[in-house]
């Protein structure tokens, strides 16, 4: 009889989950979730049929999720749906998954940031390579003005699609790094707040409580030496999420934000 199961994608990746349960011929629906985002997706008698998250839907929400570093996720087994956003065969798209992983990492290196903006290069006209409609998309909203987040929610586009078409146009030298949005000078935390939050995270989820804080801070964009103020809530929010027990979730959020305010 199948199982329900649960854990955190730091330490069992996406990836051998589903290949846990598509090998194991399992049905039922993967709930991921990481801070405010959210993902599920559908198995049904070992095939991956139905995937949603906030990039979209089907194949490029999978590849989404995949990125994560950090969340908690929980099988439901027997959980069926009618949607049917993948029409892949499920070892094809678990390879695509694989390949997409290598890809981000690259992307990741000029891309670290939704925060990046991008300028038309004067080096190559856009004329002198050929382009798919939605690479003619992004390439029109280049102006040195607008971020990489800004771009996909004007068309649209999920970040990592975004992102994506971004690196190609980059490593074709139709565009360049411009700069990063020009902020005022921040105020940024103490270092020994962010140790003692270390702390008592590791306490409740133990020695992965590391890993979890550097993925969150990496993944807002931001470093650890220089984390700023305003972002402390969101940070909180996000590292609390990987605490399974509510009483002790709000117990530590509570401990936090106290311990914040009194910096």
């Amino acid at each position: 009889m199948p199982e329900a199961i649960a854990g955190n994608v730091s330490q069992f990746k996406l990836l051998d989950v589903l290949k846990l349960l598509t090998s194991e011929g399992q049905t039922g629906v993967l709930s991921l979730r990481k801070g405010n985002e959210k993902g599920e997706i559908y198995v049904d008698k070992g095939s991956l049929i139905h995937a949603i998250s906030r990039a979209g839907m089907g194949a490029e929400a999978i590849f989404s999720i995949a990125t994560w570093t950090a969340g908690n996720f929980n099988f439901n087994p027997n959980v069926t749906t009618k949607e049917r956003t993948i029409d892949k065969d499920t070892n094809s798209l678990l390879n695509e998954t694989i390949q997409y992983l290598h890809e981000w990492e690259q992307i990741k290196e000029v891309i670290p940031s939704q925060d990046l903006i991008f300028r038309l290069s004067s080096k190559r006209a856009p004329e002198e390579i050929r382009l798919q409609h939605e690479e003619w998309s992004v390439l029109s909203q280049i102006d040195g003005k607008k971020k990489v987040g800004d771009i996909a929610d004007e068309l649209k586009m999920g970040e990592h699609e975004t992102a994506r078409i971004l690196y190609k146009l980059f490593s074709a030298g139709l565009i360049e790094v411009g700069t990063e949005p020009q902020l005022k000078t921040k105020k940024t935390v103490d270092a020994g707040f962010l140790a003692y939050l270390e702390g008592k995270l590791a306490a409740i989820i133990g020695p992965v409580a590391s890993v979890i804080i550097e993925e969150e801070i990496k993944d807002m964009g931001e470093q650890r030496g220089a984390f700023p103020t305003g972002k402390v809530s969101l940070l909180v929010e996000k590292i609390s999420s990987e605490i399974t027990d509510d009483t002790q979730r709000i117990e530590f959020q509570k401990i936090a934000l106290e311990a914040f305010r009194g910096v």
